[in-house]
Formats: structure tokens, C-alpha cells, sequence
């Protein structure tokens, strides 16, 4: 699968820049790890030098599966979010890798000065440092928002039991209205016809 690749060699460029991050995965070399995004699904084998290899997902040593949401917060830098990482199978091993990777650290202006220049990589990075920021704050205030909605308008919001219970209210006063709607008919026609008398 050609994703898989592309995110082999581009978590091997990282490895490379950090020869202490290789060192950690070399303690875990053979083993192989499959982890789901929803809907793809990735596997690696750790090498003896401490980087990455695609790998068969049948037989792997630990799983880690998570959604997209929670891949997009952690992202984000919400490394809270790792928390709610399924793991299964050798968890220390799914633990290092995982965090080995949190803790890579890519120079995206210095690779891309490679390709367009100092200046315009630097201009290009502080844009994007900028969009993620503008993120970081528009998820925050979203959640802000909805905490606060949570807090003071939910109550606002009628429940499915108090809806049931004022609709059969509603319908009990209907029935008591129309019979008081016959009784008043009764009582008419019968005072009409006493007065006839």
C-alpha cells in the first residue's frame, strides 16, 4: 500500500534526525505493531537499527487502534488524548513506540529550505504554525462554548419524559373539556325546556 510507505519513509526521515529515538525502538527490534485509523490500517516492523519496516498486521506483537477524532487531538498536541489509545498485545512495547513517536521533533523548515529557499520555507512554516494555532483556539473555544451550552442551556431543553407526561396532560384536560362541553349542552337544552314550559 503506497500510504503505508510514504508514512514509513517519512517516520524513518524523522528517526534519523533522532538517533536517541532509534535507540529506544532498538530494544524492541523484531517486533511488529498494527495500528487502525479508522478506515486504514498500518503495520511496522522495528529494525535492528531502530527504524521502521512494513510489515504484516497477522501475527503482530501490539495493536493500537483510535478514531479519527482522537488521532486529529492528539495531532494537535492534546497528548491527554493517548489515554484513550486501544491497546492490546505487548502494551510496554505499544507504549515506547507510541510515545517515541510523540516525541519526534520534525524540522519541516529546514527540509523544505532544502526545496524552496530560507526564506520562503520560513515564511511557508510560520504560516502553518499559525493555521494550527488558529485551530488549536477555534477547538478550544468551540469546546468552551459547548461546556458552557452544557452547563447553563441544557436544562432548557425539554426530556423525553416531561414532553410524554404534558402531551398526556394535554390530552386528559381535552377529554375533561369535552365533556364539560356536554354537560353545558345538557344543562342548556334542559333549561330551554323547563323555560318552554
Amino acid at each position: 500500500m503506497l500510504s503505508g510507505y510514504v508514512i514509513i519513509a517519512t517516520l524513518n526521515h524523522l528517526l534519523n534526525g533522532a538517533p536517541w529515538a532509534r535507540q529506544r525502538l532498538m530494544g524492541h527490534a523484531g517486533k511488529r505493531i498494527a495500528i487502525g485509523l479508522f478506515p486504514l490500517q498500518f503495520a511496522f516492523a522495528i529494525d535492528n537499527e531502530g527504524r521502521l519496516q512494513q510489515a504484516d498486521e497477522d501475527g503482530a506483537d501490539a495493536r493500537m487502534q483510535l478514531g479519527g477524532l482522537l488521532a486529529a487531538r492528539i495531532a494537535l498536541g492534546d497528548h491527554a488524548a493517548t489515554h484513550d489509545i486501544h491497546i492490546s498485545g505487548d502494551t510496554q512495547f505499544a507504549a515506547d513506540f507510541g510515545n517515541t513517536l510523540l516525541t519526534l521533533d520534525w524540522d519541516a523548515e529546514a527540509d523544505l529550505a532544502r526545496f524552496i529557499g530560507d526564506s520562503a520555507a520560513h515564511q511557508l512554516v510560520q504560516i502553518a504554525r499559525n493555521l494550527i494555532a488558529w485551530q488549536r483556539r477555534t477547538l478550544a473555544d468551540s469546546a468552551a462554548m459547548l461546556t458552557d451550552y452544557a452547563h447553563e442551556e441544557i436544562t432548557l431543553i425539554a426530556k423525553r419524559k416531561h414532553l410524554d407526561e404534558f402531551i398526556a396532560e394535554v390530552d386528559r384536560l381535552r377529554d375533561a373539556s369535552a365533556r364539560l362541553n356536554k354537560r353545558i349542552d345538557f344543562l342548556t337544552q334542559r333549561l330551554k325546556s323547563d323555560s318552554a314550559l
